[in-house]
């Protein structure tokens, strides 16, 4: 078995020595592509990704600060994404390193955020991310499955959702259906609209936030907004209890002056118990449309 495993670390590292290393990146190779990749772990799996297969993964998404924004660890209930694994969805994309990757391998590769997400995730840039800005993604391959694995995996996923999460999804995938516009998915199960860019920096814990927010039902039903009452909301950014989950979540993905909306699940909102004045009831969906108005560092 030493044997074995020594062979397929020489055989990594001539393919790596296949590549020219761009010191740019330290550590990191690049491919004919464009695409960077750098091995942070060898598994035990003795099988690469054919078309066709399904592919279970972790994938974190960091931007160059590593600034994580998307972890499907945080995502969903069992941790990982499904795959499948076809032809690559832009030049430079990580699913072309994916065909070198066994089981149990982890790889970090860098690749462009405006492909990223609008050939990838289909869907709008986040106003975080610069249209030439690169996202590093830590991803581990977990398993590789053939379609009957596939949708036995599936069956088994969905015995863990129990029947209120199941219709709770059923009706935000119902308003993002017949809604005139379109959402982005966050790993964490919020939807994301971004209206205006900001220009200031980004929030930090220990900062001083100043906010306007209007806050909605799926139905357009508002249940409070700082506009109403004349005064935004503030509060220092990482101390609990001063915004639900979703919304510091929310916030930290904008940037001072920046605009946007989020569907935010019950679970990131008000959960099983709802608002303490009974105004939101249990396992409701919420729609936030936010403004960062200002920030102010820490001294």
């Amino acid at each position: 078995m030493f044997k074995i495993r020594t062979i397929y670390v020489l055989f990594v590292l001539l393919v790596l020595a296949s590549c020219w290393t761009d010191p740019t990146y330290k550590g990191f190779t690049e491919t004919d592509s464009g695409l960077y990749y750098k091995l942070q772990m060898i598994g035990e799996g003795k099988r690469k990704p054919a078309i066709g297969d399904y592919l279970q993964l972790n994938i974190t998404y960091k931007t160059v600060t590593d600034s994580v924004f998307m972890d499907t660890r945080s995502g969903n209930d069992i941790g990982m994404v499904f795959l499948p694994f076809n032809h690559s969805s832009f030049e430079g994309s990580f699913e072309e390193g994916l065909s070198i990757m066994n089981e149990g391998d982890s790889v970090t590769f860098i690749v462009g955020g405006d492909n990223l997400f609008t050939k990838f995730f289909k869907s709008q840039l986040p106003v975080f991310l610069k249209k030439d800005a690169l996202v590093f993604m830590d991803v581990k391959l977990h398993r590789i499955l053939n379609k009957k694995q596939y949708e036995d995996e599936l069956v088994r996923y969905g015995t863990i959702i129990e029947d209120r999460d199941i219709e709770e999804q059923r009706k935000i995938q119902l308003f993002l259906d017949t809604s005139e516009v379109s959402f982005s998915r966050l790993q964490n199960g919020m939807f994301y609209l971004p209206l205006t860019q900001g220009s200031g920096s980004f929030p930090e814990r220990g900062n001083t936030l100043r906010i306007n927010y209007t806050g909605c039902f799926l139905n357009g039903k508002v249940f409070e907004s700082t506009y109403d009452r004349g005064q935004p909301l503030e509060y220092i950014c990482g101390e609990q209890g001063q915004v639900i989950k979703g919304l510091e979540s929310a916030i930290s993905l904008m940037n001072e002056g920046a605009k946007a909306k989020f569907i935010i699940p019950s679970h990131l909102a008000y959960g099983e118990d709802g608002s303490s004045t009974g105004i939101i009831p249990p396992y409701a969906t919420v729609i936030y449309e936010i403004e960062l108005l200002n920030l102010t560092k820490k001294q």
